[in-house]
């Protein structure tokens, strides 16, 4: 997923000079995840071979290393614990026209019986990430964890940013598609990344509060050291190397009956130069009702693929499973009221209707 493309940074060009750096910038093993079952290392295709595959003259720098050690052994120094290589790594990117960073969590410090307290990257990455970004070459940030990382950092220092969780054995063919430009990113976060550990737990789909936060004032829900009331990332966030234009959802009626439905139709348009995907996405929220509901719920999504200057109308059907929910006694209840409906493509979509459940 693609989470920042400062002026267009990416997609590179292959005839250039690409240094691949960072201590997961040729690793196998740590490409499988933490589940791998029965998939082998040597089976696994690194990041500098996928780049070097595309990229003729490719070089890697580790700048540091990562150790694979099982928990409750294994710490945020068991990744990039010193910066001893960090001149040897400023060096190669010096030298080259362009940079492909890989930075993350080991395998190891994801999954079961493997949590964490801070959740930054570990070790002294960020570091890493700043001695490179200074030299002022093109740099792409590829993020390997199994987790959502507070990456507000690296988002800042970072001209490109790339979430690549763990993608298997296929793991450096799949990055190098995307930092070339063979293949166009289109996909959306599952989760919501935080600012800070402090915000944890995060998700789209809070219930409202009294007192909704407001950086402007102080008896409000925010937290006083951050100048912010959301997610870094939210969930359903991802960019493309195009831009998308997606309509406020259109209802094909003011109404509906507690066994009745509505029609909710968007148009998406494809407002840059290349062919690109998008994830349209449809949320609802119930303002007023017996149990408090979520300020935003997804009931709808659907990938579009379209050329540049194109446009594509999705629809989405609500029923009574879409606006009702489970009462206290544990029956499922649809109230008469207003339904707020959101559509674009994230979970702060801002296009709204609205419709009355009768």
């Amino acid at each position: 997923m693609l989470l920042k493309n400062s002026k267009a940074t990416l997609p590179f060009d292959p005839a250039k000079k690409t240094a691949v750096i960072g201590p997961l910038g040729d690793d196998q093993h740590d490409m499988l995840g933490p589940w791998w079952g029965q998939g082998k290392d040597a089976d696994a295709v690194s990041v500098f071979s996928g780049i070097a595959a595309q990229s003729t003259g490719a070089t890697f720098t580790a700048g540091c290393t990562a150790k694979n050690t099982e928990p409750p052994a294994a710490t945020d120094a068991d990744v990039c614990g010193d910066d001893s290589g960090f001149q040897a790594a400023v060096a190669a990117a010096s030298a080259a026209d362009q940079v492909v960073l890989a930075v993350g969590e080991t395998r190891e410090m994801s999954g079961e019986a493997a949590s964490r307290s801070v959740i930054d990257l570990p070790g002294r990455q960020q570091a890493l990430i700043d001695a490179i970004v200074a030299t002022g070459k093109p740099v792409a940030v590829v993020v390997f964890n199994g987790r959502p990382l507070t990456l507000g950092d690296a988002a800042a220092s970072s001209p490109a940013l790339l979430e690549a969780w763990f993608p298997g054995v296929e793991a450096g063919n799949s990055v190098a598609d995307v930092v070339f430009g063979k293949v166009n990113p289109g996909g959306k976060l599952p989760v919501s990344f935080p600012r800070r550990v402090g915000q944890v737990p995060i998700y789209y789909n809070h219930e409202p509060t009294g007192r909704p936060c407001d950086v402007t004032q102080k008896y409000t829900s925010r937290y006083r050291d951050l100048n912010a009331c959301d997610a870094l990332f939210p969930f359903g966030f991802g960019l493309s190397y195009t831009t998308f234009d997606v309509s406020a959802p259109a209802l094909d009626r003011t109404s509906m009956s507690p066994r009745g439905s509505v029609a909710a139709t968007v148009t998406v348009k494809n407002t840059g130069t290349v062919k690109g995907d998008d994830v349209v996405q449809l949320y609802l929220h119930d303002p007023v009702a017996s149990i408090s509901q979520p300020v935003r719920r997804l009931r709808g999504f659907q990938r579009v693929t379209l050329e540049p200057g194109a446009t594509q109308r999705v629809t989405f059907h609500l029923d009574r499973s879409d606006v009702g929910f489970y009462d206290n006694e544990g029956r499922f209840v649809v109230e008469p009221g207003t339904i707020e409906v959101y559509a674009g493509d994230s979970s702060t979509a801002t296009g709204k209707a609205t419709f009355q459940v009768r």
